[in-house]
């Protein structure tokens, strides 16, 4: 880009300046890797440090500048004291421009781009940024106004001297910043929008720059990265697919066993199968792709992320052609038989739901251990008593009275205990809540991912599960029982229980649960806020890349303590996952001190291979003032994941001993 454009880019903005910081580096310290959250420009005042802005490593000593778009990666090794200061701005394009201008601007940000020089004439520019600093640490308003006032000056001194030196500002390769930070974060919700956002470009452009470099769409190669982590995960460790689901960025099995059945053709648990199995690379399933991965010319570039190298020339790893017949055509082979008897046998009276015709007979379904044959009941038999529910995807006739239940929430299965209801079978993660000891005996393990057949077997009248599970997988089990499909994630946990009263019969048993709760709370609530008053308390957990936070939903106690208890959460967290619809919130040690309460609820995450001694250890870990006041509460590391009515009585009697001693 000609610098000449780029002033016109300036001078159709509109500016706002985010923060202007002063900082030092003692020699041999690092800025650790930051990712730049606004355009910012880097002033190197003294010193000589070794500065990489995403891929670009230079050598950078006094008066050098340097200037990264949101979204670029900053790291800093001092060589020796270093002091530096750093202006992060934002600048939105003001309307209507002219053609010119508007054709100027392209689709990438303007204010995203990159460049470093030493100016010819350092100390007009010096001396507008230190008295930019000076006003911008005062506390008035009238000299935080003067700061912005002074930046725009700054700005104008520093383009004056690009165009006498001739410097042109270059984008940076927008994809290659978009894949690492896939790489880098494949383990958070992440989507389109904002990923987009991230790096200050629309939707449109950032999908039709993939299709056109990458052959496929952004959140497709999303998906090819998560399968792969999966796959690692799968076949090198004996951690369940709800934890390979979390770490990641699945919210739950169900969604992770959908993926990796279109990617790969086969289930995890016949991967992982396949993989103990000790069957060779070449005989393992490959990712299903339907292109590959070309650039836009000629040139091969790395995306590095630990094991995991993406080339746009070339893909390294998994081959795009070959499928794991044997397994996929047994598999269907199966279905078939299966499909074709349950057929055979079907009949109005058997139809389950009311989207499939109703079920106004309330017909048992029955199987034997000998197969998978299906028994109408004959005439004579009397017809349990039905009544309807509507669930998360509409109306559904169950049986009034159910007596065998499956529970296939992964979860949830607390809420029916606490009905005094044992199911008669459960997937492996609902049987897992330490809370639950004692209350589980008799209920069949179905593993990480019960099959139709086994579930037939079982002879259920009903199922429930939450509404993330697929339409395919929904069909078949509707041909069994009554699905139940609770939407995942809504309501608070005595709603969810409510839930549960409606489906069993026994809202009466709920509302005293509910009642006896809210009179626990009653009568602790005011203790621990007199002695919480206006401090905050955070949850936060280490994990193999970071630390997660986590607000009043997902479990970890945070309904209870900012929801039931309503005790103050740090800014941060009350801004991202309280108000906010986000369960939890991953963050790097350097943002610690943001995060972190006056008391401060943890444990490891557990879920990987991560060191958590790596934050307890830490110095900044140390320094927090509710380490130095002995303010930190370690919670059950597996319980801490559940939050139905028995293990949130289990959290609760825990967090009171944790403030009141009692």
């Amino acid at each position: 880009m000609k610098v000449n454009d780029h002033i016109a880019h300036w001078n159709h903005a509109s500016i706002k300046v985010l923060d202007i910081r002063c900082g030092t580096l003692e020699s041999g310290e690092e800025l650790p890797e930051y990712r730049l959250p606004a355009s910012a420009f880097l002033y190197i005042q003294q010193g000589s440090a070794q500065v990489q802005l995403d891929d670009k490593l230079q050598f950078m000593s006094r008066n050098y500048i340097l200037h990264g778009g949101r979204g670029a990666r900053l790291h800093i090794t001092a060589e020796e004291r270093f002091e530096y200061y750093l202006i992060l701005y934002k600048a939105v394009m003001m309307l209507p421009l002219a053609k010119r201008q508007q054709g100027l601007i392209g689709m990438e940000s303007p204010f995203l781009c990159q460049y470093s020089f030493v100016p010819q004439y350092p100390l007009p520019i010096l001396e507008k940024l230190r008295s930019m600093y000076e006003n911008w640490m005062k506390l008035n308003p009238l000299d935080a106004f003067h700061a912005r006032t002074l930046f725009y000056q700054f700005v104008h001194e520093l383009l004056s001297q690009m165009q006498l030196q001739g410097i042109r500002p270059v984008h940076p390769d927008l994809l290659a910043q978009v894949l690492r930070y896939m790489n880098d974060h494949y383990m958070k919700p992440l989507s389109l929008e904002t990923v987009a956002e991230l790096f200050d470009c629309s939707v449109s452009y950032l999908t039709k720059l993939f299709k056109k470099r990458m052959g496929e769409s952004p959140i497709r190669y999303l998906t090819h990265i998560r399968m792969e982590k999966s796959a690692a995960y799968l076949s090198k460790t004996d951690i369940s697919l709800q934890h390979v689901a979390e770490l990641v960025g699945y919210p739950d099995a169900h969604t992770l066993n959908r993926s990796f059945r279109k990617s790969y053709g086969m289930t995890p648990t016949q991967f992982r199968t396949a993989c103990h199995g000790k069957q060779t690379v070449s005989e393992l399933p490959k990712l299903r792709m339907k292109s590959a991965l070309v650039a836009a010319d000629s040139r091969c570039y790395s995306v590095n992320d630990y094991e995991n190298d993406y080339h746009l020339g070339k893909r390294r790893g998994l081959s795009v052609n070959r499928v794991y017949k044997s397994t996929s055509m047994a598999t269907a082979t199966l279905l078939l038989c299966l499909t074709l008897l349950i057929s055979a046998c079907s009949a109005p009276s058997n139809s389950v739901n009311n989207q499939s015709g109703g079920n106004s007979n309330g017909a048992a379904v029955t199987g034997t251990t000998q197969g998978t044959n299906i028994e109408t009941p004959k005439p004579t038999e009397a017809v349990a008593a039905t009544r309807t529910y509507t669930d998360g995807k509409g109306t559904v006739t169950i049986p009034a009275d159910p007596k065998r239940i499956i529970d296939l929430t992964g979860s949830a299965i607390g809420n029916l205990l606490a009905l005094d209801i044992k199911p008669v079978a459960a997937t492996r993660d609902s049987l897992q809540s330490p809370f639950h000891e004692g209350k589980l005996n008799d209920i069949v393990d179905m593993g990480e991912e019960p099959s139709a057949e086994a579930i037939l077997n079982l002879n259920p009248d009903l199922i429930i599960a939450f509404d993330y599970i697929d339409e395919a997988e929904y069909e078949k089990l509707a041909r069994i029982a009554p699905v139940v499909r609770l939407k995942y994630g809504a309501g608070t946990p005595s709603e969810l229980l409510m839930e549960f009263g409606k489906i069993t019969g026994r809202e009466e048993l709920a509302q005293q649960w509910v009642q006896e709760w809210n009179a626990k709370i009653a009568e602790v609530k005011p203790k621990i806020q007199a002695v919480v008053g206006d401090k905050t308390v955070s949850i936060l957990q280490p994990y193999a890349k970071g630390i997660y936070a986590w607000g009043n939903k997902g479990g970890r106690g945070g309904e209870i303590i900012h929801g039931d208890l309503g005790l103050k959460a740090p800014k941060i967290i009350q801004d991202k996952l309280i108000d906010g619809s986000d369960f939890g919130a991953d963050f790097t040690l350097e943002l610690l001190p943001e995060y972190a309460g006056d008391y401060i609820f943890t444990s490891n995450w557990g879920w990987d291979d991560g060191d958590a001694n790596v934050v307890y250890d830490s110095k900044l870990w140390k320094s927090l003032p509710a380490v130095k006041n002995n303010h930190v509460y370690w919670i059950n590391e597996k319980g801490s994941y559940y939050n139905d009515p028995i293990s949130l009585e289990g959290q609760l009697d825990f967090i009171v001993k944790s403030f009141l001693g009692e």
